[in-house]
Order: structure tokens, then sequence, then C-alpha cells
């Protein structure tokens, strides 16, 4: 009997060790599991971190690039209105300058700067080129809108309501709108009954859509290349002349859309003002014949050599793949009296 009491004893302590060892285990193992998720945890929360970080200095870098491509634009217009360097390029003739010495033309078309991170794209249009929102006439607006598709009553509420926008007093025109329009909106606000500060402000105007603003993106057959999209803010402008544009600032879509000349005319401008401006009508004829049979109805809304000192200057700053990383938009009032040289009227960061 004692023989078996002993064996019963022996046998319960070890049951008793095996059942510790296995709790130890399950200890361990929780342990183990625990400290895992920690230490993941810990590495996802740094990972995030590095890459926050990288970004934000990469988003500075870009943003840096377009600041500096900005400021090389505005040097070039700086150049271009300072007499003693314009007297010296006069001097020149033409193939006498080589290509990176050229003056830049402010028709919009680009000009790429190179970086360690990317490359950059310029594009400075003259707001000279462009038609004043403020002053333009009933006729040469109607038929800038009606270019973009609009006719009829939907034609006239636009044209109708810029109008009214700008005109004071309450008075509507038939298809236009004043405060009785606006305040019945579902978010409601005042008629402006003044002029335009902001070439942007047109989208507060019964009838001018988005897509009417900035334009409407197509694409050539399926899965073409984009088309350039055209828009108000491409043909408007409220620092410049009124209905008269300058002939070398103008770009494409002014030259199609206020002038009414076929696209391949308008290639044929752009083309010809690349080596040097455009002087007068001669000069203009004599290097586009195309435009002849146009200049009895467009020559009075043609300027030459306007030095108007407004100018939009859009900044892109793109990665080594060529998706563009970060925008600036720019309008500058060149100036002699400021102490830059310059003065910024607007800046807006923005993709384009």
């Amino acid at each position: 009997m004692k023989v078996q009491s002993l064996n019963f004893k022996l046998q319960t302590s070890n049951l008793g060790l095996r059942n510790s060892k296995g709790v130890a285990l399950i200890m361990v193992l929780w342990v183990i599991a625990i400290l895992s998720v920690v230490a993941l945890e810990f590495c996802f929360a740094m990972r995030t971190e590095v890459n926050i970080t990288k970004n934000f200095k990469e988003e500075l870098q870009f943003y840096a690039m377009a600041q500096g491509e900005v400021q090389r634009a505005v040097t070039e217009l700086i150049y271009r209105h300072e007499p003693s360097v314009q007297q010296m390029r006069k001097t020149l003739k033409p193939e006498e300058v080589p290509p990176e010495k050229r003056e830049w033309i402010t028709d919009g078309r680009p000009y790429t700067l190179s970086f360690d991170q990317g490359k950059g794209e310029i594009r400075i249009m003259g707001e000279a080129g462009k038609v004043n929102i403020n002053l333009v006439s009933d006729k040469l607006l109607r038929k800038i809108i009606g270019q973009f598709g609009l006719e009829g009553e939907a034609r006239d509420v636009v044209v109708d309501s810029i109008q009214d926008w700008r005109d004071p007093g309450e008075l509507h025109r038939i298809n236009g709108a004043k405060n009785e329009y606006y305040q019945s909106l579902k978010e409601p606000y005042n008629c402006k009954n003044g002029k335009l500060d902001t070439i942007e402000e047109l989208l507060l105007v019964r009838g001018v859509t988005r897509e009417l603003f900035y334009g409407k993106e197509v694409r050539k057959g399926e899965g073409g290349e984009k088309v350039e999209k055209t828009g108000l803010k491409d043909i408007f402008s409220i620092y410049s002349a009124g209905d008269q544009v300058d002939i070398n600032s103008a770009p494409s879509p002014v030259l199609r859309f206020v002038l009414g000349v076929p696209i391949e005319v308008a290639q044929n401008i752009v083309k010809g003002r690349q080596e040097k401006n455009f002087e007068n009508v001669q000069d203009l004829l004599q290097r586009v014949p195309d435009l002849s049979p146009f200049m009895a109805d467009i020559g009075g809304l043609i300027l030459f050599q306007s030095m108007l000192p407004y100018y939009t200057i859009e900044a892109r700053a793109k990665n080594n793949e060529g998706r563009t990383v970060q925008g600036l938009k720019v309008i500058v009032k060149i100036d002699r009296t400021e102490k830059m040289g310059y003065k910024v009227i607007q800046w807006v960061d923005a993709l384009f």
C-alpha cells in the first residue's frame, strides 16, 4: 500500500510539473505574440513617418522648383520691358541670337527647365493678347460665346447675364439676371453690379458653367491623346485693352474664337511670330498671306507691339516620370518703379 501511495504521489507530481511547463509555454507564446504585434506596429509607424517625411521633402522641393520657374519667367519679362535690352536685341539679326538667348514669346507656348529632381514647364500669357471682359462689346461677346457651341437662348442667357453682372442698377436684360435671380439660389449671393475683379468671378454668373469656364477635355478616338481644352478663362482678362488683342501675344484659342480664323491660319500665325514679332499689317500679311481674306472683318481687332505690363505665368514642376507634382499660377505686373521690378497681382497654388 505504501508503494502504491508513493507511486501515486510521484505521478501526481509529474503531472503538476507538466501542467506548469504547459502554462509557462503558453505564457511565453502570448508574450512573443504581443511583442511581435508591438514590433510590427512600431515598424509600420516608422515606415509611415518615413514616407510622410519623404513626401513632405519632395513637396517642398517641387514647390521650390515651381517658384524658381516663376522667377525665371519674371526675369525674362523684366528684360522684355527694359529699353536697353530691347535696343541691344534690335541691333542683332535673328540668326545671330542663339535659341536660349532669344526673347520668350508670351502666347502660352511651353518653355522647359531642367532640375535634378525632374523638369519644369513654364507658360507665359500676355494679358494684352486677350479680350477685356469688363469692356468687351455686346457684338463681340455674342460672337465669342457662340464659338463655344451655345446658340439661341442658351447663348443669350450667358451674354446678357455677364453684362448685367458688370452693369450698375437692378434692371436686367431679357435673358439676364440680377439680385432677384441670385438670391433665389440654394446658396444665395448678390449680383456684383460692377466690374469683375478676377476672371474667376465669371463662375458666379448665371449660365457660366465650370465646363464653359475651364473648357471640356476631349480625346481623339478611343484611348487617344488629350486634346487641349479651351474655356472662357483662355479668352478673357480684366487687364487687357478691350475688344482689341495683341497679335503677338494672342494664344491660339483667341485667334480662333475672337478673330474667328481657321485653325490652320491660327497655326501659321503662331509659327510666324516664333522668329520675331509682327510689326504691322503689311508685315503680318507678308508672312501669313492666308490671313488676307479675313482682314476686312478683323483688322480693327488687332494690335501690334502692345507693351501692356500684365502677364499670367503658369509653372509646372514635374518628376522624372513626367507627372505634374506641383503647379503655380501667378499674375504679375512688370513695373520699374517697384523695388523688385515687378508686382505680384495674384498667386494661386494649383495643380493643372
